[in-house]
């Protein structure tokens, strides 16, 4: 049991993730779940490190729970109209640039490959605080600050997929590269 306690934790993340998209709007009860699958992705890497279970499942797992749960709110973002058209195309275009530093991966070190880095965490941090801020602020200028940050970190990622000779699941930054 012990083996599979961060596979388990992770894979309850991604139901929380898939319960947030029947939401239409931030609810107690989305926040409940929002808060539920921040708290799973904060412990689930610390869990398999402690119990010797890592695995690239567990890496998968973790990287499912994250899309799903960003991608659940940015729904609900959207369908409530919090979310002005200029930010949808920035986040698109993120999501984009991603897709490209994947795709580098895959074809120069033949897996998809996009390593955490301290500016990603700080990156998850800022959209996992966004439905919390949104409450005391205006949620654009908190958007914008992701976005921004978001718009960094694929430029980051995409110097280290341009730069590591291995594939590795934590780079600091990109200063922090295995250089070629």
């Amino acid at each position: 049991m012990k083996k599979h306690l961060a596979n388990i934790i992770s894979l309850s993340r991604v139901a929380g993730a898939i319960a947030l998209f029947f939401f239409s709007s931030i609810t107690k009860a989305f926040l409940a779940i929002y808060i539920f699958c921040g708290f799973t992705d904060l412990i689930d890497g610390p869990v398999a490190r402690k119990t010797n279970s890592t695995s690239p499942l567990g890496a998968t797992l973790d990287t499912v729970g994250d899309v799903a749960t960003y991608l659940a709110l940015t729904k609900v973002l959207a369908t409530q109209k919090l979310v002005p058209g200029w930010i949808l195309c920035w986040i698109l275009s993120a999501g984009v640039f991603f897709g490209v530093d994947a795709v580098v991966s895959k074809v120069r070190l033949g897996k998809l490959y996009l390593p955490h880095t301290w500016l990603g965490k700080i990156f998850g941090g800022s959209v996992f605080v966004l439905p919390i801020a949104m409450q005391f602020m205006e949620g654009y200028i908190w958007m914008s600050v992701i976005c921004s940050i978001a718009s960094v970190h694929a430029i980051e990622l995409l110097y280290i997929q341009f730069r590591s000779k291995t594939a590795e699941d934590f780079v600091p930054s990109a200063f922090h590269v295995n250089k070629a």
